[in-house]
């Protein structure tokens, strides 16, 4: 006897399966194959070579991934990269110096955490993504000029994290609610925040590093007068970084954290 199981109860037991299960329900038919790459492909977190080959050399699977995290350099990462035009959330992690793996992508990320140092392509790329809401910038080098960042690029940035150096050409114009900033290293420079007043939303959340944060307490208050809640570094980690990564919980162990 024939037992058929509507599509979407298929779906909902499928989602209780581990991934064991689900790799083998793949051989029953056409129809569990499919439901079931559609969870063993939707969230992808350090996948090995083997895998990556796959949505390189796959499209109708690479279509399937929502949540995609690598760690270190791969030969068909932008292949791959390319192929995934339904990504939602990326994490880039020591893939190498140049954001070039990102040329020619055409999917639009919700949140996008990198470690690639600023440059041309990096900002190309980020003129692409107007559905972005969370970004978290890891850089050892560069930074952005007064005019890369016009009003059309990143219109919907609600949550960063990025180099303090950064902050000032991002958060203006843009309805940015939360912030925190990964390194300071101004030369002993005059900190001027005046920059988070012009978020075109209150800023509520801001994590800084402690030496932005003596004697600036009241200048805080005046400029930021929606503030709910201050994280300030005390050593080489931000401890906010924990929360703009909640969508990759595997980043705590990256960090260090």
């Amino acid at each position: 006897m024939n037992l058929s199981i509507p599509v979407d109860i298929l779906r909902a037991i499928l989602e209780h399966l581990c991934r064991g299960d689900l790799t083998t329900i793949c051989l029953l038919n056409k129809i569990c194959c499919s439901c079931s790459q559609d969870i063993l492909y939707r969230n992808l977190y350090f996948p090995n070579i083997i895998v990556c080959h796959t949505l390189a050399q796959s499209t109708h699977l690479a279509r399937r991934v929502r949540s995609f995290a690598i760690r270190n350099e791969h030969p068909e990462l932008a292949k791959a990269l390319q192929n995934m035009t339904r990504l939602r959330r990326l994490a880039l992690l020591d893939v190498g110096g140049s954001s070039d793996v990102l040329d020619d992508c055409i999917f639009s990320l919700d949140t996008f955490i990198c470690e690639f140092p600023y440059s041309e392509s990096l900002l190309k790329f980020l003129r692409s993504q107007t559905s972005l809401r969370e970004a978290n910038f890891l850089p050892s080098y560069g930074f952005p000029e007064s005019s890369d960042f016009e009003p059309t690029c990143l219109p919907n940035l609600a949550r960063i994290t990025a180099p303090y150096t950064w902050l000032p050409y991002i958060v203006p114009g843009r309805p940015v609610s939360e912030v925190g900033s990964t390194k300071y290293s101004l030369g002993g420079n005059p900190v001027n925040f005046s920059f988070y007043a012009l978020s075109t939303v209150p800023i509520q959340k801001l994590a800084i590093h402690y030496l932005l944060f003596p004697e600036s307490e009241s200048l805080l208050a005046s400029i930021l007068p929606s503030l709910t809640h201050l994280e300030v570094d005390l050593g080489a980690k931000l401890l906010s970084i924990k929360r703009v990564c909640a969508h990759f919980s595997f980043i705590y162990l990256i960090i260090g954290y």
